[in-house]
């Protein structure tokens, strides 16, 4: 779970991680605290099941996720489940997205707001219309069926971690959201069996904050690892 200054949503979102924990679904939580500056690392100790990574300076949502990778691969962890710190994502739903896996059906799920049983409550519009623009994009260039690809809400076996084809840590992939949607490109062009799930996403809006870190030069990059991919420019 990457984190940066999330002092109004992280208490409740650890709270319904400790009961994920507890019921054994999950085997250890990796928090890695983006170089907060708010009450998110006073908040952090008061939960003694959390592994915290600390980055001293904020590096981005990517670089936090490849700080977790690097935290949990040596480890000898099967799975791997990136969870938003915001509340937008129900911890209980991390079961949704391990059964295809389990059942040996999946070695990447992708969460889908989009399928029956699915929820984007909030969701404001014009986010709503950039995810539809992106996901067509996605469609037209990685020539795959996807009915989203910018949720963070997935499962990566870590078999696809490990696969030397898949480089997550290449420099060209900067340290926003590139990562996830060159995972998400590569487990579906290198052949790995991918499936999508329904969970929900819910948009709230803190004091002085909005929905939302993601802005639009962001949209862009993860757009342009698409296109970079497709055409050989990368791999």
């Amino acid at each position: 779970m990457p984190v940066f200054n999330e002092e109004n949503h992280l208490g409740k979102v650890l709270d319904g991680l400790a009961a994920v924990v507890r019921d054994k679904i999950v085997d250890q939580v990796v928090v890695v605290d983006d170089g907060s500056t708010d009450r998110t690392p006073e908040i952090l100790r008061r939960y003694d099941f959390v592994r915290v990574v600390r980055h001293e300076h904020r590096r981005g949502c990517g670089a936090a996720i490849r700080s977790a990778f690097d935290a949990l691969l040596p480890d000898g962890f099967d799975v791997a489940v990136p969870l938003a710190a915001n509340g937008k994502d129900d911890p209980t739903q991390i079961q949704r997205l391990l059964e295809p896996i389990l059942a040996e059906e999946a070695d990447y799920v992708q969460g889908s707001r989009f399928l029956r049983g699915g929820d984007r409550t909030g969701l404001p519009w014009q986010r709503l219309l950039a995810m539809w623009f992106f996901v067509w994009m996605f469609r037209l260039f990685a020539w795959k069926w996807f009915t989203d690809c910018t949720n963070g809400f997935r499962a990566y076996r870590t078999t696809l971690l490990r696969d030397p084809r898949v480089d997550w840590r290449q420099a060209w992939l900067g340290n926003d959201y590139e990562l996830e949607m060159y995972l998400h490109y590569q487990a579906s062009a290198l052949g790995y069996r991918v499936k999508e799930v329904p969970v929900s996403k819910v948009y709230r809006r803190a004091p002085g904050q909005s929905y939302s870190k993601v802005r639009l030069a962001n949209w862009w990059t993860g757009l342009r690892t698409v296109i970079y991919l497709r055409f050989g420019f990368r791999r």
